[in-house]
């Protein structure tokens, strides 16, 4: 998380650069990072008064939203809107749902959200992550949970080419890795070389340095250049 927050601070300092004609130093701190995306606590505490703690697999005030079992595993969805909610008891055949005075709207499902996760339980564990997939994918904000084994065998990932295989000296067969996320139209970038073994480019980099592997006791104090 910090290197995306610093490559946009990078890209920023640059984009200001052309324009001032001056460099800067960009500072980007993890806990900060992390707090920027936890930003939602600090108004929680400021406004209202709340010390949030865990809140678990659902959001705490939107309702649907959040992972339901499934019989096979578990999904995600995201049906806290009237519209949507009102789709997802007619897709699941639960219409009684939308007309119980629990969860008419919007704040009626979130003051009642916690009878409203163990209702709509019943209905999605019934049902395999696939029929979830096929029954309730694409009309609304859904995603069924998958493990590394189900993301190898998935056509999206493998459209997106996000599982790479490559060559490892030693290993009978490659070893599969993450690829790049982000896809460009002109210069595609792709993982084209395995991770380096422990010191393989120690020599390398000292001779960059103009030092010597000996000098300063670099193998003899067991250091590598990683």
């Amino acid at each position: 998380m910090p290197g995306m927050f610093l490559a946009f601070g990078l890209l920023s300092a640059i984009h200001e650069a052309r324009n001032s004609g001056e460099g800067q130093f960009v500072d980007v701190s993890m806990v900060d990072c992390i707090l920027a995306v936890c930003e939602r606590m600090v108004w929680q505490h400021s406004v209202q008064g709340l010390v949030p703690g865990p809140e678990g697999n659902h959001h705490p005030f939107l309702c649907p939203f959040g992972m339901f079992p499934a019989r096979d595993g578990w999904i995600t969805l995201g049906a806290h809107q009237d519209e949507f909610f009102g789709k997802l008891t007619v897709l699941l055949d639960a219409p009684h749902l939308a007309k119980d005075s629990r969860f008419l709207t919007f704040a009626d499902r979130g003051a009642n959200r916690l009878a409203l996760i163990e209702e709509l339980s019943v209905f999605t564990s019934a049902l395999s992550k696939a029929e979830l997939t096929e029954l309730v994918g694409g009309k609304i904000p859904f995603g069924p949970v998958l493990n590394i084994a189900e993301i190898e065998q998935s056509a999206h990932f493998a459209a997106r080419e996000m599982i790479v295989d490559i060559e490892q000296p030693g290993a009978d067969s490659p070893i599969r890795v993450a690829g790049v996320p982000v896809k460009h139209t002109r210069t595609a970038g792709k993982v084209d070389s395995r991770a380096p073994f422990l010191g393989e480019h120690t020599a390398h980099y000292l001779e960059l340095a103009g030092l010597s592997e000996n000098e300063g006791g670099i193998r003899t104090q067991h250091l590598s250049c990683v």
